[in-house]
């Protein structure tokens, strides 16, 4: 199992919404990168993805999205409880 590196998931980012400069404490909603239909549209189905995750809906809370570093933190304790 690979490790959830925080290129890995600005580069996801990246490919979802190309404008924008990230960074790990980059607070996605406040800038405007991404909303809630981009997380449902795009996001989680590419963390699906690569990280090999079933989301359930017990796990889309706002926090686990807040920053890319949020989602590194969130997908790597998902990963361990899987």
């Amino acid at each position: 199992m690979r490790q959830v590196q925080i290129e890995d998931i600005i580069r996801i980012l990246k490919e979802i919404q190309p404008l924008g400069e990230y960074a790990e404490d980059t607070l996605l909603f406040e800038e405007g990168y991404i909303d809630s239909l981009t997380i449902f549209d795009k996001l989680l189905p590419r963390l699906e993805e690569a990280y090999e995750l079933e989301m359930e809906p017990t796990d889309l809370l706002p926090e686990h999205f807040e920053s890319p570093g949020a989602i590194r933190t969130f997908i790597t304790k998902k990963r361990l409880t899987a």
